[in-house]
């Protein structure tokens, strides 16, 4: 399996669909005939020169299909600023056939061996872990340890490390469930195979999800700055992962009259509260996601996160009007990570 990395070449025009329409017109075919001639370097400069047009850094690689002969994979490799980019070249995709299918996540890979020129080989069996959940955080914290670790240079361990639990997890399921990542040069004296990882992070995300698999809900309760008490709900796993193509924070501050004594709403003003959300919800569709809200003092904001390539955001800037309580603000920013809900994960 290859992989390359090539920086941004920014052109005009619609890069994303321009790519598609080469594939679909010609590279797909070269491709899978170069991959049959048992030649596929020999369209390696071809391939990266198109996936270097998309408007981000993004790695590529080929390997076997799920469903189909092959897979082509475009993937931000943990970048959170270029996922957004890669999810919107996956939801263009074609659809898939016989020869081609396509995602935007290294898929795992266990029967791989890691090999560097110049280094020894790294045989992934060969991997401990030491492993621990942290149901707070809703992650699970890693110290990776590999018997070559040793005779590699520090730079080359991290990077074997990410290797590793990329290979035997898959991408998703480590940026969505991995949390703490420590490469361990000593092996730690609770280190298990790194093949019960898998096992380990399938059982722990079932008891963080709703029971449709979908994600659940977490009710917390803190005070704010000045001391007021505050309610907020956030959904888990609070990963950019699961929606990279929503990287835009768009925060509205909804304020209300009626309060009790604390500055919560009373039951009355929560109907209207969540009606008005219903409301704006419903005007975003599959362009954006509510993903918490946080409610103090008189005000209930509420953290959505749409796609910056749509109108999502205008569409809430225009929803929002009429709100019996009061002028509804509205803050819009750039935030592929979702730093702007990191307080809440």
């Amino acid at each position: 399996m290859a992989l390359f990395k090539w920086r941004k070449d920014a052109r005009s025009g619609d890069p994303i669909g321009e790519f598609w329409s080469w594939w679909t017109a010609t590279g797909a075919a070269k491709v899978a005939d170069a991959i049959a001639r048992q030649q596929p370097e020999s369209t390696t400069g071809l391939l990266s020169d198109h996936v270097s047009r998309l408007p981000a850094a993004l790695d590529w690689e080929l390997g076997p299909g799920l469903h189909a002969q092959h897979v082509l994979v475009v993937t931000a490799a943990g970048d959170p600023t270029a996922r957004a980019v890669a999810r919107r070249w996956l939801r263009s995709a074609p659809p898939s056939d016989e020869v081609w299918e396509y995602t935007d996540m290294r898929r795992p890979a266990p029967d791989v061996t890691i090999q560097f020129e110049g280094m020894p080989p790294v045989e992934i069996g060969a991997g401990l872990v030491a492993i621990d959940p942290d149901t707070r955080a809703a992650a699970i914290h890693v110290s990776v340890h590999h018997p070559v670790f040793p005779q590699l240079p520090d730079e080359l361990q991290k990077r074997v490390t990410f290797l590793l639990l990329d290979l035997v997890l898959g991408e998703e399921l480590v940026e969505t469930w991995i949390g703490a990542i420590d490469t361990a040069v000593a092996r730690p004296a609770d280190a298990v195979p790194i093949a019960e990882l898998l096992p380990a992070v399938a059982a722990f995300a079932a008891d963080h999800v709703a029971e449709d698999g979908g994600p659940s809900w977490r009710l917390m309760e803190g005070e704010t700055a000045n001391g007021h008490r505050l309610v907020a709900t956030a959904m888990v796993p609070l990963r950019s992962i699961q929606l990279p193509h929503l990287d835009t924070h768009v925060a509205v501050s909804v304020p209300y009259r009626a309060a009790r004594e604390d500055g919560l709403p009373l039951d009355e003003t929560l109907t209207d509260l969540r009606a008005f959300e219903d409301h704006l919800t419903k005007r975003l569709g599959d362009s954006g996601r509510l993903l918490a809200h946080e409610t103090a003092a008189g005000a209930r904001t509420l953290h959505y996160y749409v796609d910056g390539s749509t109108p999502a955001a205008a569409q809430l800037e225009a929803a929002v009007r009429g709100w019996q309580d009061g002028p509804v603000s509205v803050e819009v920013a750039p935030d592929a990570g979702w730093e702007g809900v990191n307080h809440l994960s």
